[in-house]
């Protein structure tokens, strides 16, 4: 108020004293500032009102952001909390993990070598008794192959009189006459 008072007061003193000349273009530019002037006054607390309500609005709305953020961040230091929690126990299990297989294979290891010497023992034992009836197979398949051999050769020595064999024939018998 007191502004347009003093305004009031300057402005009475300049057409008093003739300053300005008032011509229509001085009219209507006078006109204009004072409505400015007016308005101003007027709707300036309304104005002022209506931006406090936005930036009411605003900084409710900075808030809740923030306190999402906030509960977003609390989540997630939760879940790195959680899992370097699990990284730790991962380690434990893979640690007792390998101290149980080290266990178990140094076990099975000491199975195998004594479950080995005897299977071991049991595969000689077989493989000899195996050796001895191959021996004997082989004896007895070469002893008749001699047989018939021998025996063909006096039936085409003897019968057929076929001179080869019968040399052969008595080349046998004075073989096994020399064994004797």
């Amino acid at each position: 108020m007191k502004f347009l008072f003093s305004f009031i007061i300057l402005f009475v003193v300049i057409i008093t004293n003739k300053l300005f000349l008032f011509n229509e273009e001085f009219l209507i530019l006078l006109s204009f500032f004072s409505f400015c002037f007016v308005l101003s006054e007027q709707l300036s607390p309304l104005i002022n009102f209506r931006f406090e309500k936005k930036i009411s609005l605003i900084k409710i709305s900075l808030i809740d952001s923030l306190k999402l953020i906030h509960i977003q961040f609390s989540q997630k230091k939760k879940l790195n909390t959680n899992l370097k929690k699990l990284n730790t126990n991962l380690k434990k299990l893979k640690n007792h993990y390998e101290n149980f297989t080290l266990d178990f294979l140094t076990q099975f290891i000491c199975y195998l070598k004594i479950n080995e010497k005897y299977n071991f023992l049991n595969k000689f034992l077989y493989l000899v008794q195996l050796e001895n009836d191959y021996l004997k197979l082989i004896v007895s398949l070469l002893i008749k192959k001699i047989n018939s051999t021998n025996n063909l050769i006096k039936f085409f020595g003897m019968k057929l009189k076929i001179k080869r064999f019968q040399t052969f024939y008595f080349i046998n018998q004075i073989f096994l006459i020399k064994k004797i």
